[in-house]
């Protein structure tokens, strides 16, 4: 009896612990990430099915993070935001570019990341992460705004 209560203890704690939510892997160095899309003003030009490079914050307190920062936007109100950096090469200065077709390619090691369904993963080469993913939250109280978080 003693025994079957322990096990049961142990099976709920393990449980218990394993619904944790998984904090977000860094695949390149950490750097704040705090920027602002305004797909009605300054960003107007990120249309459906396009992506748009941010090297820079544009206001006071804005962060783009280790390398910079890729936009895809894939519908109306769907954005992912990755870092420019390559997770293999672990340089800021290695920038990813991306295509057309909604994938970036590092220049320096070749690898080809899938940025159109929001995970950056690794289609081809040496890489074995996937570009770092933030977090992308539309602002409830303006229309076609979103901040990007890390």
């Amino acid at each position: 009896m003693r025994r079957t209560k322990a096990l049961l203890l142990f099976t709920l704690l393990l449980w218990m612990v394993s619904c944790v939510e998984e904090a977000p892997r860094f695949t390149v160095p950490y750097a704040r990430v705090f920027f602002r899309v305004d797909l009605n003003g300054l960003d107007y030009d990120l249309t459906p099915f396009s992506y748009k490079i941010y090297l820079q914050g544009r206001r006071a307190g804005e962060a783009t993070g280790y390398g910079g920062l890729l936009l895809f936007r894939r519908a109306e109100d769907l954005l992912f935001a990755y870092d420019l950096c390559c997770p293999h090469e672990d340089d800021r200065m290695v920038k990813v570019s991306p295509t057309s077709d909604g994938k970036a390619v590092c220049p320096k090691c070749g690898s080809v990341f899938v940025t159109i369904h929001g995970l950056g993963s690794v289609e081809s080469g040496p890489s074995t992460e996937p570009l770092q993913l933030y977090q992308v939250r539309k602002e409830s109280n303006l229309d076609a705004v979103f901040l990007i978080t890390n």
